[in-house]
Formats: C-alpha cells, structure tokens, sequence
C-alpha cells in the first residue's frame, strides 16, 4: 500500500510503500502520528465514524469539527485548502469519508497500539473509552476500550497469571520476555473490592505504581500482543491485516527492546503487516543486521539461518525455525521523517548503508547522528 500525504501539519510530503515491516523514524513533532493515525483513518474510516458516533459524538459531517475529535483537541489546524492525501495512487477524498459509518458487524483492519498506552491503566485498570478527555486521540481511547475488554472476558477469571500463560507467544518469545522485561514477576489479576493487575513477585504483589517504568510501558503493549496473537491453532485475528506499534521501546533496556522486537517477527510470521515508529537504533541495528544477513550473496541458507538464531540468542527449535524461515520471506523498510526548512519531507534509507554518502542513510535518520558526533569530538585528542 502506498500512502502519500501532502501539506498536513508539519508534513510538506511524505510518500511511503508499505513493506511487510515498516520503520518510521525522525525526530519528536515531524508527523510520524499524523502518517500513522491517517494510515488507520484511509483503511478503517467506515468503522471508525461507527465507533466515534457509538460513543455520542457528533461533527456534524464536517471535516474541521471531526478532525480534533480523532487526533485530539487542537489537531483542526494542521488541516488547510493544500492538504492532500493520496491512497494507492488515487485521492482519498477524508470530506467525504467523515460522513460515512459502516456496518455494526464490520471489523477493522488496523490494530493500533500508540504510544501514550502507560496512560491507559487508572488504578491497575484499563479506562472506558468516554472517560479520556478531549486532548486525547481516537486510537489511545480506541486502544483502552479494546484492552478493558479483552481484560473483562479472556483474562478476567484470575485462575492462571495474565503472563507468563501458556498459550499466548511461542514458549522461546514468552521466556525471552519473562527474562528481560518481567524478570521474576507474574502478571496477575486481583479480584477484591475491585480488579485490578497486580505484579507478583516472591509471592507479594505489587499495584502498578510500584512496577518498573519499563513494566508499566510493557503490559498494555504485551495486553495489545495477546489479542493479536491467539492460540497456536489460530494464525491471526480474523479480519485483522495491520498492526501500528508506536514506540515498543518506551522505558525498556536495550536486550529488553531486542526481545519486544521478537515480538514484531512474530506477528510477521502470522502475515499481519506492521507499521513501527520508532526513536530507537536497536530496532534499526536489528533490521539493518536482518537485511544484511538475508540478502549477503555468499553465505549459505544455513548459516543465515544461523546467524539470526545468534542475532536473538535464540536455541534452534521448531518454533524458532519456523520463525526465522518466515522473516527470511519479508520485506523490511525504513523511512525518515526528515526536517527541512519547508517542512518535512519522507525519505526511504532502507539500505541503511553505514558507508553511505548520504548522511540521512549513514547515520540511520539521525539515530546515530549524535554517537558519530561524539566519536569524531573524541577522535580530535589523538590528532
């Protein structure tokens, strides 16, 4: 899918291909959620009026008065006479697509996990999608409702820890996380006076204030994962073909971030098309290394395979196989969100060629930028 916005908010241009996994990055307040929520707007738009207009809310079929309604408080203005967005190399006409709802029973083809998910959980529980004030965007209230529900049905009987649980992640992915992220800690529910996820550790549990920053960032991204991962009997969530993670890495350790990204393969291994946005170069140093390993012209299927076992410190087993075997078959691309004078402009670096004469592709769109600076500043004492 190609998606092609023009003069929105700080956007001048942005063009982008979807590949099977693709990697937004850039600096803070250059669009990348613009691109993002837009990109569920153009596939859902029918579900997402239906939903909006469930909830009582009421734009009058106006574009200006919808737009803070889905981005948030304040968003009517990064829409002007010059704003355009292009789908698959056609007009995607947003005035009329903001009058229109689908049907009760449609599902929507985007799964969106933003990146405010910490603000979510109240109190150890999810919030009600009407309870958000007006600041917030349709995809954070949209996310809450879907984890309050998911917590209120499959995980809600207390009897098994919410995680670790058989079932949910390939056993390797499921100990990876355990290890790096909940260390020796289970994700419980706690039915007294009210529910509540509890963090046990050594038999004590602990509300969620008392977690680690990065616990808290994790499990309503981990809420987000259960429901897109089912059993192993069924490959993906019927009717759902795209996930948006904004920022897995929040608050999480560098060998943390490698195993979320475990993650991510897996749901490509399940077909489902991801789109990531990301401040982070480890998930730009994996997908370099995947890249580089996949397409090296010499070295045998085995020793690929090998090589990107060792790339996650993962045992070969069935299910890693499996997993490795499937992302040797994906397209993996990165765009940067790049600042200019007259706003900002998309450019693809998938190549991620640290020799690049291009800086944007050397230093990974900025990532890198500021460890080449300090390198050279360093470099000076010898000279």
């Amino acid at each position: 899918m190609r998606v092609v916005l023009e003069n929105i908010g700080p956007i001048k241009k942005a063009d982008i291909s979807a590949g099977d996994l693709t990697v937004l990055v850039g600096p803070q307040a250059t669009g990348k959620s613009i691109f993002l929520q837009l990109f569920k707007f153009c596939v859902d738009h029918a579900d997402i009026v239906r939903e909006l207009k469930k909830f009582g809310f009421d734009w009058k079929n106006e574009l200006e008065s919808f737009l803070p309604v889905y981005f948030g408080e304040g968003m009517q203005a990064i829409w002007n006479s010059q704003s355009y967005i292009g789908l698959n190399g056609r007009k995607f006409q947003i005035e009329t697509h903001v009058k229109r709802s689908g049907k009760a029973d449609s599902e929507a083809k985007v799964f969106y996990i933003p990146a405010q998910r910490v603000l979510i959980i109240s109190a150890g529980w999810p919030l009600p999608f009407n309870s958000f004030d007006p600041t917030y965007p349709f995809v954070v209230k949209d996310f809450s409702e879907k984890i309050r529900q998911i917590m209120s049905s499959r995980l809600g009987s207390g009897a098994t820890p919410i995680f670790p649980r058989d079932g949910y992640f390939k056993k390797e992915i499921r100990d990876a996380l355990q290890k790096s992220i909940m260390r020796e800690g289970k994700l419980k529910l706690d039915i007294g006076l009210r529910k509540r996820i509890m963090l046990e550790v050594a038999g004590v549990s602990m509300p969620i204030m008392t977690w680690s920053a990065g616990q808290r960032e994790f499990a309503p991204l981990l809420l987000g994962l259960f429901w897109l991962l089912p059993s192993a009997k069924v490959s993906k969530k019927q009717g759902v073909n795209w996930v948006i993670v904004e920022e897995p890495e929040a608050g999480l350790h560098p060998l943390a971030i490698r195993d979320v990204f475990l993650t991510i393969v897996e749901l490509l291994s399940r077909n489902y098309r991801v789109l990531l946005s990301t401040h982070s170069s480890g998930i730009i140093e994996l997908v370099w290394a995947i890249n580089e390993i996949v397409s090296h012209p010499e070295a045998t299927a085995d020793k690929k395979r090998k090589l990107l076992l060792d790339l996650f410190e993962l045992k070969a087993t069935a299910n890693t196989n499996k997993l490795i075997k499937d992302l040797e078959n994906k397209k993996l691309v990165v765009n940067y969100f790049r600042p200019t004078e007259a706003g900002v402009v998309t450019e693809d670096i998938s190549s991620l060629d640290p020799g690049s004469d291009k800086k944007s592709v050397s230093e990974w769109g900025g990532l890198v930028e500021f460890t080449s600076k300090t390198n050279e500043i360093v470099a000076k004492l010898w000279r």
